[in-house]
């Protein structure tokens, strides 16, 4: 067996027992829980750090104030975190209406967060991106996953706002995905990162851990690393809907991705200590490794495979047909008759075959559960990128994975 089948077998069994796992836990443990009834609602802050946002401030900022909450339970601060446009003097716009618009020399998003953090005195408070805009219903949905004491933070239903072109409707399919996967995850306590569009958090907690990570450019993925290591709950929310502007071209995909991958590794790594480790549960035994082999492993498995079985037969097959000319049509002749026919399909390799339509058919039924729990429809205009998504898009996300680890190698700087 050569090197590339052992490698196949091996990574398609991780995958198996994934999805298998996954699975079992949704079908016995991610049944819908019973949510709080408030009946005095708790104050809430909403913080939003901004950097060069004067294009989606403004609706941002209108999307909080047209919140479905009390307003003397409800606080807004944002905090511009140097800006060379006109984001600041748009935020001040909106001081008449009980916005508190904070201003610092360009720092980060989380130094930002940090800023903000020391003005808050509600019991809760709220990060929303300063391209993100919530439902009027979001918060009041959101904050009824507070179940008890233990939970420390919900994370939103990010959905992709508007999407036009096709890479935005490869991402709408991935949030929705994700999303419920997520709500897998939090029937385990193994929630791995609360989004900055509109994560929920108890202060006292986040207080007590010392604020948002400052050297960390994932400072959402870093705090639900430290939450977990401290033992706290993560919920998921399928209701409490948050729209983001998701990147129109694969240069803004690059960026945006290469931030958050080169931030794993850095969570990954600082946080070590507790993969395999059973003091953290279910987090320490699956999450923390399945994470680390995603980060570190299978990005580069998947471009193997892909140069292995796609391009490597593809260049060998153009090769071939340029020293005839590109004079195929005998060759396609000669291919159709019936011995070559039932040649080739005793050549297949039906197992390979086998365990990908499978891992294709869970896939299938995870994106139908997502739709549903997120109470959307796949619209026909979504099928071309369904397909891709399932066929194309995670190997461009692994060739943009490889080429995040290739930059953080050559240490080029930080990201927003």
């Amino acid at each position: 067996m050569m090197i590339s089948d052992l490698i196949f077998w091996g990574v398609y069994a991780l995958l198996t027992y994934c999805a298998v796992f996954l699975l079992l836990t949704l079908l016995s443990k991610a049944r819908k829980i019973e949510l709080k009834k408030w009946e005095d609602w708790p104050a809430v802050t909403v913080i939003i750090p901004a950097y060069n946002e004067e294009k989606t401030i403004a609706k941002t900022i209108e999307s909080v104030l047209k919140l479905d909450y009390p307003k003397e339970k409800l606080k807004v601060i944002v905090v511009n975190d140097g800006s060379k446009d006109r984001t600041l003097e748009i935020a001040r716009r909106y001081e008449e209406n009980g916005v508190l618009v904070l201003s610092q020399k360009n720092r980060g998003k989380a130094v930002a967060l940090n800023h903000g953090l020391k003005h808050v005195d509600s019991e809760f408070f709220a990060c929303l991106d300063a391209d993100s805009f919530v439902r009027r219903d979001t918060l009041k949905k959101m904050m009824r996953y507070f179940t008890s004491e233990e939970v420390s933070a919900v994370c939103p239903l990010m959905k992709v706002n508007n999407p036009k072109n096709l890479l935005q409707k490869l991402q709408w399919l991935e949030y929705i995905l994700y999303a419920f996967l997520k709500k897998i995850y939090a029937a385990m306590n193994t929630v791995h990162v609360t989004p900055g569009p509109f994560s929920v958090y108890r202060t006292k907690v986040v207080k007590k851990l010392g604020g948002f990570d400052e050297n960390s450019i994932v400072e959402d993925q870093e705090i639900a690393w430290r939450m977990q290591r401290h033992h706290y709950t993560i919920r998921q929310s399928m209701d409490g809907e948050v729209l983001t502007n998701a990147p129109r071209t694969l240069k803004e995909l690059y960026r945006q991705r290469r931030r958050w991958y080169v931030g794993s590794l850095q969570t990954i790594w600082k946080y070590r200590d507790m993969i395999f480790n059973r003091r953290y549960g279910d987090f320490g035994m699956f999450q923390a490794p399945t994470l680390l082999i995603g980060a570190a492993i299978l990005p580069f498995v998947t471009v193997l495979i892909t140069f292995r079985y796609i391009v490597y037969p593809a260049l060998r097959t153009l090769w071939n047909w340029y020293h005839v000319g590109f004079n195929i049509l005998p060759t396609l002749q000669n291919l159709w008759t019936k011995t070559k026919a039932i040649s080739l399909l005793l050549a297949y390799d039906y197992g390979k075959i086998f365990i990908i339509l499978f891992l294709l058919v869970i896939n299938m039924y995870w994106m139908y559960k997502a739709y549903r729990e997120a109470g959307e429809k796949l619209e026909i205009y979504f099928i071309p990128a369904l397909v891709l998504f399932f066929l194309a898009y995670y190997v461009l996300l692994s060739f943009i994975w490889v080429a995040s680890m290739i930059s953080m190698v050559k240490k080029k700087g930080r990201w927003w």
